[in-house]
């Protein structure tokens, strides 16, 4: 960090850095505003009984001024502060005008009475600059141009005091200069801390959203298989655990599983080498995810299998789904010359059951239903489909 005079240099801050720090502060600061803004104005109007006290000569001035003009331009103030749509910037500067319009008025009071206490309350001007700095809190930028307004209306009007004089002036520049110089190094360390937190709780929120971001794609790399870019057996068990989570119980209940083998793949492998084995892969997951609802969870087991989990499905529907799994991947009409039986293309074998997914028990025993029709279909001289019997239902099956 560079440092000029022993001061830390304000952070350089993008455009974006910018907006998001006064979206950031525009709210808290709003609040802290108003709530300085009433402060600093009951303070100014008690000080009307100085003015009684030290300046008996122009209290109806000072009453009529302080009391006639600068009230009401407080509550105007408020009203402004209060809107929501405008800027933090906007509402600083507005209230910057005010003090310095308040501080204004206290001058002509004082030009006014011929008391010769009005030298001495006259040193009072520097609490103008510690208002706009230090009080008001506003950015450096505006504490800057703020301390420099206030200076020149403060020495503007110092020669219409009575009996100022160049010792006077001496004196009053003496307590005047140190107060604007201290209150404006304060205003830019107070500058630099906020900006300086900001920016570590913008830079650690970056990291939050960036660390999530990676896990999020290391989560979607764990569940995903990376040939097919179909979910995973992990990607399984988590869609099994987010319906657990989602679904009531009737509907895990009358759930359906769906095991897909491509037939003869080894044969496919070996004879067409592996890069023509993992493109067939390939086909067939595209082919399969392309004629499954988006509501059905379709994934690769593992080698040459996939597995289909369909939440709330009736056995007629399964049927259906299978037959059009089994289609869809027939009319690829991917060659396959080494398959040992009447189909020369490549082709799938379908077994499924329907029963529930709520536990892992039953999930288990669902599976082994499922390979067991699939088993069965095999048997049966494959591409073709075959749903597991429940207690009360003869078994159905279909095969080309």
């Amino acid at each position: 960090m560079d440092h000029w005079l022993g001061l830390a240099a304000l952070p350089v801050l993008t455009d974006e850095q910018a907006r998001a720090y006064e979206t950031a502060r525009a709210d808290s600061r709003s609040h802290a505003l108003a709530r300085m803004t009433m402060t600093v104005a009951g303070f100014y109007l008690i000080y009307a009984l100085i003015d009684v006290l030290i300046l008996e000569d122009v209290v109806w001035l000072s009453l009529t001024l302080r009391f006639g003009l600068m009230l009401p331009m407080a509550l105007a103030l408020g009203w402004y502060q209060s809107g929501r749509k405008r800027s933090i910037r906007a509402k600083e500067i507005a209230t910057i005008g005010v003090a310095m319009t308040g501080n204004l008025v206290w001058c002509m009071v004082l030009a006014a009475s011929d008391n010769p206490a009005a030298l001495h309350y006259y040193y009072a001007a520097a609490i103008f600059q510690m208002v706009v700095t230090i009080a008001l809190r506003p950015g450096f930028d505006l504490a800057l141009w703020a301390s420099l307004g206030t200076a020149a209306i403060n020495y503007g009007m110092i020669g219409l005091i009575n009996g100022v004089d160049g010792t006077y002036l001496f004196y009053h520049l003496a307590v005047y200069v140190p107060t604007l110089v201290l209150t404006l190094v304060a205003s830019h360390q107070l500058e630099v801390e906020r900006q300086r937190a900001f920016l570590q709780l913008h830079e650690n929120e970056a990291l939050k959203r960036e660390l999530s971001r990676q896990n999020d794609a290391l989560m979607r790399l764990s569940t995903t298989d990376p040939l097919t870019q179909l979910p995973n057996r992990r990607g399984t068990e988590a869609e099994i655990a987010r319906l657990r989570r989602i679904l009531k119980p009737h509907e895990l209940d009358a759930s359906a599983l769906l095991i897909v083998d491509i037939d003869h793949f080894k044969a496919f492998n070996d004879a067409y080498g592996h890069g023509a084995g993992d493109e067939c892969l390939k086909q067939v997951a595209q082919a399969m995810r392309q004629e499954l609802p988006a509501t059905v969870h379709l994934a690769r087991l593992g080698g040459e299998e996939f597995i289909a989990v369909l939440p709330g499905a009736e056995p007629a529907r399964t049927g259906m789904l299978a037959e059009r799994l089994r289609r869809a991947v027939s009319s690829l009409g991917i060659a396959h010359d080494h398959t040992g039986d009447r189909n020369a293309h490549v082709t799938v074998s379908v077994g499924a059951a329907c029963g529930s997914i709520a536990t892992d028990l039953a999930l288990s025993q669902l599976f082994e239903a499922a390979d067991g029709a699939l088993y069965a279909v095999k048997a049966d001289g494959r591409n073709g489909w075959r749903l597991a019997p429940s207690v009360s239902e003869p078994p159905q099956s279909d095969a080309a």
